[in-house]
């Protein structure tokens, strides 16, 4: 008789190791349910960033709005829907960004326009200066969020180069080719920048052009006043030449001699203006 087994002794099916390690897995999952489902009624309650979700879609829904009308060059609606969005959710880089090349798309277009054009439709809004203006502002708050990006840079030098600070713009173009020195949009710009700056060159600080010697008087190296011409062919200011021919009755010009009789006919207002 085999006597080494009990037949009235516990059949266990599995090792008892095993039934320990799948009771403590069931606990586990039980404890990762309940802290799944606090985190779901979290997001329920508040979407992402702290936003609640029908806010959140509200603000997705304008930024879409937004995104629509840029498409479709309807550039003061892009304005608008983006702005409100900022108004829920500020500083968010994708809002920041859009508005700022919807603000210099705008300023582009005015001041591109034609004078006709200006004159037969008048516009109402602000001025392409102010437009640049808060296209740059809104670039500027985007290069301090995402510097490592080259979006920000590239937005904030096309602001600058519509307010004619083509120094600065530089700068801010060879700081983004420090995050991304391949990268063809600001070798582009900087190239624009450049090529804008060396053209403007002979521009005053004002942004008027540098006045040419032909429209200055040589006697008073000032800008013609009241312009006569001799017959001879020489400008001068009207006042100017009448001091000069109470002194000599003959032409200021350099190697010129005007006969006295010439210099009657000036007097007596026989002049090309």
């Amino acid at each position: 008789m085999d006597m080494g087994k009990d037949k009235s002794s516990c059949y266990l099916p599995f090792p008892l190791t095993q039934v320990i390690a799948r009771y403590a897995l069931l606990l586990v999952c039980k404890r990762m349910y309940r802290f799944l489902i606090v985190i779901v009624n979290v997001l329920v309650e508040n979407g992402p960033e702290g936003l609640a979700w029908d806010t959140f879609h509200y603000v997705y829904e304008l930024v879409q709005k937004g995104n629509l009308a840029f498409r479709e060059n309807r550039m003061e609606e892009a304005v608008n829907f983006y702005s409100r969005a900022n108004s829920i959710k500020s500083s968010d880089p994708i809002i920041l960004g859009n508005r700022s090349a919807a603000y210099i798309r705008i300023s582009q277009y005015l001041m591109h326009r034609s004078s006709s054009s200006s004159e037969h439709r008048p516009l109402s809004g602000l001025d392409p200066t102010t437009l640049a203006e808060l296209g740059l502002k809104d670039a500027a708050k985007l290069v301090e969020l995402q510097s490592n990006s080259v979006k920000p840079y590239l937005l904030k030098a096309n602001a600058l180069l519509l307010l004619e600070k083509y120094d600065v713009a530089q700068d801010v173009i060879l700081s983004g080719l420090q995050v991304d020195p391949f990268s063809n949009s600001l070798r582009e710009c900087l190239q624009k920048v450049e090529r804008v700056s060396s053209s403007s060159t002979g521009r005053s600080a004002h942004g008027q052009p540098e006045r040419n010697d032909d429209f200055d008087c040589t006697l008073c190296l000032k800008l013609l006043y009241e312009p006569v011409t001799t017959p001879c062919g020489h400008s001068f200011c009207r006042s100017c030449l009448f001091q000069s021919m109470d002194r000599d009755a003959h032409c200021a010009g350099q190697f010129c001699s005007l006969a006295p009789k010439h210099v009657q006919l000036v007097y007596s207002g026989m002049v090309i203006h």
